[in-house]
């Protein structure tokens, strides 16, 4: 690796790819929140001098997260094969084995976690897309991990009546801005046991939650009168579909012409200011019943009683929320994918620290995905939930090499280039609606 550079300032080792990791390739601000983060957790000097500096295997992490597909090794001859060829230097094997997973546990999780915080959005880059409200989804799924000892200990294996699962699994709960494809946070836990719930997991979100002018849009199984308490206390709006063993009392008179009526949900918690008594809290809310032909009447509750807003465009926003079920799906199906002979997994780490590690890379990359999908829709008049996120991944897969081995004049018109390609990745057809007309 310490071959002479080529002409043309092309790259012809690890410590050059990073300087020309500061064009959008991966995000614009990408490369300085990886500097941010290694310094905020002192792992700016960590093994430098080495092949593996620490800004290149931050990069790295991240970068493999998109090639399920490929072992690290074969990851990292495709990230640097145009180098390889244009040099004509770099050695077959660019690092021992073991390398990169040694390199990886030193490397730890807080980075990451300090890289995705500060690529969340600012409350002014949320778009007010439905009557000056941000709408933003809550869901949970599992993730499946290799079955060591140490992933299984930590996380914990499902079970059922055929007996105990293949894989260990974790759960995690994320919260995504619809009108962007973005996940601006998430929780994780081990597969059972206290706290491991969505709600749990939910609860945590949202004490961080430092926006305003959010609407929640929930599952049934997300719904508690807890939530409804805790978005009247902080002026946040709520949409979400009632199961029928939520007792949710009429108010007389209290009717919309459109069909919805007011209600009240209470519980009783214990008084703080008489012992061992208890006092019943009340919630205003409103309730807007509708049934597609063929199924059960469903409810949904909600605390916008505007009367402005109707029942029905209240209904048809709520539909909406399957975005983050096919946001999930983005992430295991086709982010993760992987091929015959490996490991079947969404996860691809044997310890638990680099579970989590790769977690939170796996999340970084997808919004950077999504990113720069909102980058090329910018000048166009399509919007992010027309373009088809897996063959906008092809394009940025194909780009990657290619972008890393370019001079940085043909760089930037390659990166151009993307914009227009990725501009042209529009669903095929229409996304189905989640209604029956």
């Amino acid at each position: 690796m310490n071959s002479q550079n080529s002409e043309n300032g092309r790259i012809t080792n690890l410590n050059q790819v990073m300087e020309h990791i500061d064009i959008p390739l991966l995000g614009e601000e990408l490369k300085s929140l990886i500097k941010e983060a290694l310094v905020k957790c002192s792992k700016d000097t960590y093994r430098k001098g080495t092949k593996l500096i620490p800004e290149f295997l931050t990069f790295f992490v991240i970068v493999i997260t998109l090639r399920r597909d490929l072992s690290y090794p074969a990851v990292l001859d495709w990230l640097l094969c145009n180098i390889r060829w244009i040099t004509c230097s770099l050695p077959k094997k660019l690092i021992s084995d073991g390398a990169i997973s040694h390199a990886r546990q030193r490397l730890g999780t807080d980075v990451f976690s300090e890289i995705f915080k500060s690529m969340a959005p600012k409350e002014k880059e949320l778009p007010k897309d439905f009557y000056n409200m941000t709408s933003v989804a809550f869901d949970g799924t599992n993730l499946t991990m290799p079955d060591s000892e140490q992933n299984e200990e930590e996380f914990g294996t499902p079970s059922g009546g055929r007996g105990k699962g293949g894989f260990p699994q974790l759960r995690s709960v994320a919260l995504l801005v619809l009108s962007l494809g973005t996940i601006i946070d998430f929780d994780y836990a081990k597969y059972r046991g206290k706290g491991t719930g969505e709600r749990s997991m939910m609860n945590k979100i949202l004490n961080r939650i430092t926006y305003s002018g959010l609407l929640l849009l929930l599952d049934a199984g997300l719904y508690s009168f807890d939530l409804l308490l805790f978005c009247q206390n902080n002026k946040i709006k709520a949409l979400t579909k009632l199961s029928n063993s939520v007792k949710a009392v009429k108010i007389p008179g209290q009717n919309f012409t459109d069909g919805s009526y007011l209600a009240f949900v209470s519980k009783k918690i214990k008084d703080p200011e008489r012992k061992n008594k208890f006092t019943t809290i009340m919630i205003t809310v409103r309730i807007i019943e509708y049934q597609i032909p063929g199924f059960r009447v469903a409810r949904l509750i909600t605390n916008i009683l505007d009367s402005n807003i109707s029942a029905r465009t209240l209904a048809l926003h709520y539909h909406k929320r399957w975005d983050i079920e096919l946001a999930f799906d983005e992430i295991k199906t086709h982010q993760c994918a992987t091929l015959k002979g490996q490991s079947p997994t969404i996860l691809r780490s044997k310890k638990p620290e680099l579970i989590k590690q790769e977690l939170y890379a796996i999340y970084i990359a997808y919004n950077v995905v999504r990113k720069l999908i909102q980058q090329a829709t910018k000048e166009t008049i399509k919007t992010v939930r027309e373009m088809s996120f897996l063959d906008s991944l092809q394009c940025i897969i194909d780009a990657i090499p290619n972008m890393i081995s370019a001079d940085k004049n043909l760089c930037h018109k390659q990166y151009l280039y993307l914009m227009d390609m990725l501009s042209e990745c529009v669903i095929d057809r229409p996304k189905r609606n989640r209604i029956n007309p």
